[in-house]
């Protein structure tokens, strides 16, 4: 597939449109002003409604005290005045519960435009793990990290399909598609709200478990006999039902009903527990399902990959959003028909057990292949929604030019996304075949380990195909490996020199792969003397040289930026420096050719009270 991405150049129309705080901030000063008039109507409903009651009491008082003057019928007033306004009060009800999910999204952008995360949007603390080259180091989960700052899903699909994102390394096309979807979606605020209105549902484990293996399972419809004989009684169970509840019949009826409809349960009993056993608790969850379907099937995409996925959200027969909710009625019904006391006489009695059950296979049959490509599509929709989103909040950044074959990556006015634009210092960055290294040094605090984040994250947010902080960009898909926060283990028993030299064997075996290794290796072999460091570092940085990868060190020992002199002209010097002034230390960021001519140690203790 060939798509064309822009080139991040502005025309002059989307120069023109309010910035993404003005867009936020005026959508939220409507949305405040139409709470403030729900509010006062959803209060007149209830002072309304009290007052119904209050009557309706009143007329019950009259009619028992008074009976030969007023009559019982009186009470029918308060009723259908009752009736009358509820739905009314229920739709005052749904606006403003919308309304507030809408508050609540647009002031969760705001804040995360100014760099401030709260708990109200999931950080993807539980997809981290500890041996990933790259995810720990470069704060790509957890609070304040990428994955809080990009995350708008609502189901968990979603949610792990983003991580997925920012855990694998794509092919440059894979980016490519990424990109075109993102800047297919990335005005779609409109739809970006109706998804915020989406509830919530905390049952999305056992709802996957449900979608991924159930539906894999044969179906297992009740035998025709069976299901006639049950639906049979349960048709002739409807009137008579009736008839008891209303004191026609005798209650004796109802017991023969459930006795005739014993057989079939109990012939049926495996499926029905079976089946009950995995629509435990999901209705939930595959409502809120559907309703995030629906909301993409509905939007009307110009980018052709973008209707590429809403077309796999059709069958021949029905929308997925339509198969879903229809799976959700089934799965409360069959929970309500096992559950509710009051309700299972009845369920039993009309054959519920038994119709539902056979229902639910026939659904498994007719849906069941379809299922597993539902799950991606709308896993990868919500995914892609959530890059649009950061795209449009950042309409100065750019797309990267993503390279297939020249190993290369630069940048110009690079910066990180996490943080604050008012105080984020850009650099600049090149890395070719033909200066395949850099060595950085510089004083403690100087910048260093933010500038290898900076180029460390801007690459998770290409393989998301997002837009990044840079002025020019270039890369190919490298496979990103790292090595910044690393620490010892009291529990395993691991030194902090052994968890450092495993990470670096980490990065160095990542060389075995097929794809070009980017490394980002930050104060390398910190924790053993200054010796054995210049040995073991120059041993580690020529291993990955010689393996075609690409990278940054970083260290504040001057001797190991003279690594660079044995390089045969493949590495460069850089460094960040501080200034002091009066006893002020202050550091302006900025990247500079050479190697940083002094150290800020000493004077830092110093400041800090220490007499050296």
């Amino acid at each position: 597939m060939s798509v064309k991405i822009d080139s991040g150049i502005r025309s002059p129309e989307t120069a023109t449109r309010p910035s993404p705080l003005e867009a936020y901030e005026s959508r939220l000063s409507e949305v405040r002003a139409e709470i403030s008039e729900l509010v006062q109507r959803d209060n007149r409903f209830v002072r309304i409604r009290t007052a119904i009651f209050i009557a309706a009491v009143g007329l019950g008082i009259l009619c028992i005290g008074e009976s030969d003057l007023v009559s019982w019928w009186w009470m029918s007033v308060p009723v259908a005045a009752f009736l009358t306004l509820l739905p009314f009060h229920q739709r005052c009800v749904g606006r403003l519960t919308r309304a507030r999910s809408l508050q609540a999204f647009h002031e969760s952008r705001i804040a995360r435009l100014h760099r401030v995360f709260g708990n109200d949007v999931a950080d993807g603390k539980e997809f981290l793990t500890e041996t990933h080259p790259w995810a720990q180091d470069l704060d790509v989960f957890g609070p304040g990290s990428l994955f809080q700052l990009l995350n708008e899903c609502r189901t968990q699909p979603g949610r792990r399909y983003l991580a997925s994102w920012m855990t694998t390394v794509p092919d440059a096309e894979t980016i490519r598609v990424r990109q075109a979807r993102t800047q297919g979606l990335r005005d779609s605020l409109p739809l970006r709200e109706s998804l915020a209105c989406v509830p919530s549902s905390a049952d999305w484990e056992r709802a996957e478990s449900l979608l991924r293996t159930w539906v894999r399972e044969p179906a297992q419809p009740v035998s025709w006999g069976v299901l006639i004989w049950s639906v049979t009684i349960g048709a002739i169970a409807v009137p008579i039902l009736a008839m008891v509840a209303f004191e026609v019949m005798a209650l004796r009826w109802l017991v023969l009903l459930v006795l005739l409809q014993t057989p079939a349960v109990i012939m049926t009993r495996r499926q029905i527990l079976h089946t009950a056993k995995e629509m435990d608790d999901v209705d939930a969850a595959l409502r809120q399902f559907s309703q995030v379907i629906e909301l993409f099937e509905q939007h009307m995409a110009d980018e052709p990959t973008i209707r590429d996925l809403q077309n796999r959200l059709h069958t021949e027969t029905e929308t997925a959003s339509r198969a879903i909710r229809r799976l959700s009625k089934l799965t409360q019904w069959l929970n309500n028909s096992m559950r509710n006391q009051f309700f299972v006489p009845v369920a039993w009695a009309c054959g519920l057990l038994v119709l539902l059950t056979h229902l639910l296979e026939c659904w498994r049959r007719q849906f069941g292949a379809d299922v597993e490509d539902w799950l991606e599509t709308v896993a990868c929709l919500e995914a892609t929604l959530c890059v649009a989103g950061y795209s449009f909040d950042h309409p100065s950044d750019i797309f990267p030019e993503i390279l297939d074959q020249q190993t290369e990556f630069s940048a110009k006015q690079l910066g990180h996304p996490l943080l604050k634009e008012s105080v984020c210092v850009r650099n600049d960055i090149e890395l070719t075949v033909d200066k395949p290294l850099m060595l950085i040094s510089g004083s403690n605090m100087s910048g260093k380990s933010t500038f290898l984040r900076s180029i460390g994250a801007s690459l998770v947010l290409t393989y998301c195909g997002s837009v990044v902080r840079a002025s020019q960009y270039r890369t190919y898909p490298f496979q990103l490996g790292t090595a910044m926060r690393v620490s010892d283990s009291l529990q395993e028993g691991r030194s902090l020199f052994f968890s450092v030299v495993q990470r670096l064997k980490a990065v160095v075996d990542l060389t075995l792969g097929d794809r070009v290794v980017l490394f980002l290796l930050d104060e390398i072999l910190h924790g053993t003397n200054s010796h054995d460091r210049r040995r073991g570092a120059e041993a580690v940085i020529r291993s990955l040289v010689e393996r075609k990868s690409l990278g940054i060190v970083t260290t504040h020992d001057l001797a190991l930026t003279r690594i660079a002199d044995t390089m045969n002209g493949l590495a460069v010097n850089m460094h960040f420096e501080d200034t002091i002034v009066n006893g002020t230390m202050t550091f302006d960021y900025t990247l500079r050719d050479g190697v940083v001519e002094r150290s800020n140690a000493i004077e830092l203790m110093r400041m800090l009270g220490l007499d050296v």
